[in-house]
């Protein structure tokens, strides 16, 4: 199977956060033609295919891993994304203290639990902490290496690319 950049960059994107967000904002707020013309714009936005796009948004469709096996970086980001998403779900339950904990900062916390999460078979706190902080600032930069080289979406540009898609809607 060949995989091209934009395989790839398509199936992290429908698998991180800011990609689910921005589908749930678009599925929330566009209907018929409307929600046509915003689903191109964010095909033409991210450069990818319109079909694919629409499929992601009207029925919720994943695409499947271009790769047999996740390449390390690959999946240390996705983990990232996939905490990242717990934690805000977190946050938003009233009953939950992760408001408190954690206050607006979501990334670091989602960056260590993730590190912790990758890390197996070590029965030894010590060694699990001092792991934890060697690998913590190898995922930090994995995460944002990832970001760069396949343009996907953080968190803190989410709201800025919303308003790029619907400045005139």
């Amino acid at each position: 199977m060949v995989k091209t950049r934009r395989e790839v960059q398509f199936f992290l994107f429908t698998n991180s956060y800011s990609g689910k967000k921005i589908a749930t904002y678009i599925k929330l707020r566009f209907q018929g033609k409307k929600l046509g013309k915003v689903i191109k714009r964010l095909s033409v936005v991210f450069d990818f295919n319109y079909s694919q796009v629409c499929d992601f948004i009207t029925s919720d469709l994943n695409p499947t891993c271009p790769y047999k096996k996740l390449p390390v970086s690959l999946k240390i980001y996705l983990e990232v994304k996939k905490e990242l998403s717990k934690l805000s779900e977190e946050k938003s339950d009233e009953h939950s203290t992760a408001l408190e904990d954690y206050q607006r900062k979501l990334l670091c916390p989602a960056i260590e639990r993730s590190v912790g999460n990758l890390l197996e078979n070590i029965n030894d706190d010590s060694e699990f902490e001092k792991l934890l902080g060697e690998r913590f600032k190898s995922s930090f930069y994995i995460y944002y290496k990832v970001a760069y080289k396949y343009g996907l979406p953080t968190m803190r540009v989410v709201p800025f690319i919303l308003r790029l898609i619907f400045c005139n809607y």
